[in-house]
């Protein structure tokens, strides 16, 4: 089809009959001069474009549709574009000194001050040596009132961004040419004009869905010169994608939001399978992502499209599974996914995810505000399964999710997009992995783009999930039971806690936690080892009493720890012995089960006289704040250990363990109160514990005073309670060695 410029039509003579450009009462008032924020947008990328055009190939804009009546063309759609392109020509024309008379052929006939308006700028002939709208605005023909008319006032603004952007080009009149567009009289198209009167007299902005389709029409019908697939998709956008959203429609009723977020989030899909970061786009200009990403790329507006497909699909027909009921989408990713706890044949969800309804949590714009990433990945392992459905077995997909969902459960440092940092930016390769996993039902060991290894999700996550996958296939008998330990919330899909191959272990492992106090599983595991976890020189990781969301943190960091932990070796063997009790005894693992557990421990140290840190621990419940479990232990000083109150630093409420003991046991005076958290003011001094001894140092110049010396074996383990030692001797000074002034 023939494009046209508007010279064109504005020239005598010219194929279309047209003898003026008249834009009507229906149509509302100039919008591109406009200084809301969507305006100035459209404003800067329209003229980017035209600018572009200009000083290289040329520009096609889209179609500009009109009704031709008495010589007049009477445009229904497009009259933004063209008052813009009159004014751009205006410009040329005074710039250049042309005096072209075509540009008296084109008139508003919306209110009067912008007709009469239009016909003294024909005639006006600016200096152009100071900014356009305050020199028309000094001209004694230019009546104030006019700045009230909201088209006289954006063509003003319309006119300032003209001046600014294309003086420095030559010939403008010229090269005006190179900006053409499609035109259609629709009566010629056999259509009527009711559409566009209707969409014009609302007397409202199109809104940023309306440009956004025109603009993605345009781009493929212009620009990728496909009008078979520019159709096809218009009326699906106008039908069945309509129909798909309309159920998650806004209160206004329009799907436009969501549309636009679903669109966001498979550009985003497609930025990273194009091996590319999203900082480097801006999600928020969905024109901008058009341009980029599916101009003169075909194959991004075909996998847009069957996205769309995908779940109009899902809506439409009885869900890809014949067992399972007649579905909505949400009946569709409720039968693969649940939220807390598990269900045959489903998988929990990571945390990061709240809503089982994936395409809702798009559409609402819920997954691009937080967690995105998690959230992009379980819809691309969905849209993977529903393009390639013919190829993977519906039971095969729901236990390849498993994997996928499993991997992103414990790959919190490696579900990133930051290519700064030192992960980097593991989204493509994360991407092409899951690919993988969807279609072959294994785990990748190494994924190239462009012959280049890329790390993708937690390599230890993806050891233990190619063994399972195995495990599985070989024992199938025991995958349901595997499946629920993999879901238990403190375990979340990482399972080497309890261990795959210790099949016995898994309920008896949920039982335990589920029935059993957190006070009395983390007392009964150090007593059966020491089962804490260094995390560096000064921290040390232990469980919680707290049986809600402050315990929970604590025993699944000791569950997943970051990195190759050895210490996770000593907690996987202490627990691991807690569970193991013949079965056939028929002892179930309860807390007073536990607490025999404990109180053997206890009476072992006190036959032996071997107290070490662990009996302080479980002896003294201040030991034990239920809290998120970090205590501060260097490695040469385990009894000075100071209990933190929150999760990653010593705060005013952390306390020294020690010292909290003898207050609670009245082995200090009543007097005694904390100073800061290492020590109490005692005796006219600062009472601290030290590894040996406790130690008193002075007020006034922090010299030590006095030692209190606790009695210890060659390992540096003490052979007494040192608490109930001090309590008994604390007032005898043969126990105190003084230091001398």
């Amino acid at each position: 089809m023939e494009t046209t410029t508007l010279k064109n039509l504005l020239s005598e003579n010219n194929p279309y009959g047209i003898s003026g450009i008249t834009i009507p009462r229906i149509q509302r008032a100039y919008a591109q001069g406009r200084s809301d924020a969507h305006a100035v947008k459209t404003r800067e990328r329209f003229l980017s474009a035209i600018h572009n055009g200009l000083i290289n190939n040329g520009l096609t804009l889209d179609f500009i549709y009109g009704n031709i009546q008495n010589g007049q063309l009477i445009p229904l759609d497009g009259q933004q574009r063209l008052t813009t392109l009159w004014l751009l020509h205006w410009y040329a024309d005074k710039k250049e000194s042309i005096n072209d008379k075509r540009l008296a052929r084109f008139s508003y006939n919306t209110r009067y001050s912008a007709r009469d308006f239009l016909i003294k700028l024909v005639n006006y002939k600016p200096s152009l040596e100071t900014r356009l709208s305050d020199e028309i605005r000094n001209e004694g023909w230019f009546p104030m009132e006019w700045i009230n008319d909201p088209t006289v006032r954006g063509m003003l603004t319309m006119l300032d961004e003209i001046q600014k952007r294309f003086a420095d080009i030559d010939d403008l009149w010229n090269k005006l040419d190179k900006i053409n567009f499609y035109f259609r009289d629709i009566e010629e198209m056999e259509l009527t004009d009711d559409i566009y009167i209707k969409m014009n007299s609302r007397g409202k902005p199109l809104t940023d869905f309306e440009h956004f389709k025109a603009e993605l029409l345009k781009i493929i019908r212009s620009e990728n010169g496909d009008e078979t697939t520019a159709k096809r998709i218009g009326l699906k956008i106008d039908r069945e994608w309509t129909d798909l959203l309309w159920i998650y429609r806004d209160k206004d009723n329009l799907v436009d939001s969501g549309f636009l977020n679903f669109f966001r989030i498979i550009s985003l899909i497609l930025i990273y399978k194009s091996d590319q970061s999203s900082l480097n786009f801006d999600l928020e200009d969905d024109f901008s992502l058009l341009e980029r990403l599916y101009k003169n790329q075909p194959q991004n507006v075909e996998f847009l499209e069957q996205a769309f497909d995908c779940m109009v699909n899902i809506q439409n027909k009885p869900l890809l599974s014949n067992s399972l009921p007649p579905n909505s989408i949400d009946d569709f990713f409720n039968s693969y996914l649940s939220a807390n706890n598990y269900e045959f044949g489903k998988v929990v969800v990571s945390q990061q995810i709240t809503d089982l309804n994936i395409f809702k949590g798009v559409l609402t714009g819920t997954a691009l505000r937080r967690n995105t990433p998690y959230w992009l990945i379980m819809l691309y392992s969905f849209l993977v399964y529903l393009m390639n459905y013919d190829k993977v077995k519906e039971t095969d997909f729901r236990r390849r999710l498993r994997v996928v969902v499993n991997l992103l459960k414990n790959s919190r440092n490696e579900v990133v997009d930051n290519p700064n940092g030192d992960a980097g930016n593991r989204m493509p390769a994360n991407l092409c992995q899951v690919e993988h996993i969807i279609l072959s039902g294994k785990i990748a060991t190494s994924i190239k783009i462009d012959n280049d290894v890329r790390q993708n999700f937690n390599v230890i996550q993806m050891d233990e999930e190619r063994q399972k996958l195995q495990f599985t296939n070989e024992h199938p008998e025991h995958s349901k039971d595997l499946f629920q330990l993999e879901d238990y919330y403190l375990i979340q899909g990482r399972t080497d806690i309890v261990g795959y191959e210790n099949t016995h272990l898994y309920q008896r492992f949920i039982q335990v936690f589920n029935t059993c106090s957190r006070d009395a599983i983390d007392c009964a595991m150090l007593a059966t080892s020491d089962y804490s976890q260094r995390l560096n020189n000064w921290c040390i990781q232990l469980g919680s009493g707290d049986q809600n969301e402050i315990g929970d943190k604590a025993w699944f960091a000791l569950f997943h720890p970051t990195g190759k932990n050895p210490d996770f070796n000593k907690t996987k063997d202490s627990l691991r012995a807690l569970l193991r009790i013949d079965i056939t005894t028929n002892i179930t693992i309860d807390n007073n089960y536990l607490q025999e557990k404990i109180d053997a421990y206890l009476e072992k140290c006190k036959t032996k006289n071997q107290y070490d840190w662990r009996y302080y621990y479980i002896s003294y419940p201040c030991f034990r704040p239920s809290r998120y479990g970090k205590y501060t232990m260097y490695e040469d000083q385990s009894y000075a250990l100071v209990a933190l109150f929150t999760e990653k630093r010593e705060s005013s409420n952390a306390y020294q363990c020690m010292l909290k003991a003898l207050i609670e046991n009245q082995a200090v005076a009543n007097s005694a109160e904390w100073h800061d958290i290492r020590a109490l003011s005692y005796r006219k001094g600062l009472l601290t514990c030290e590894n040996d001894a406790f130690v008193s140092y002075s007020l006034r110049d922090n010299k030590e005073r006095a030692r209190f010396s606790i009695p210890q074996n060659k390992e540096g383990i003490d052979i007494i309670d040192r608490i109930q030692y001090f309590k008994d001797n604390r007032k005898d000074d043969n126990h105190w060695i003084y230091q001398q002034n």
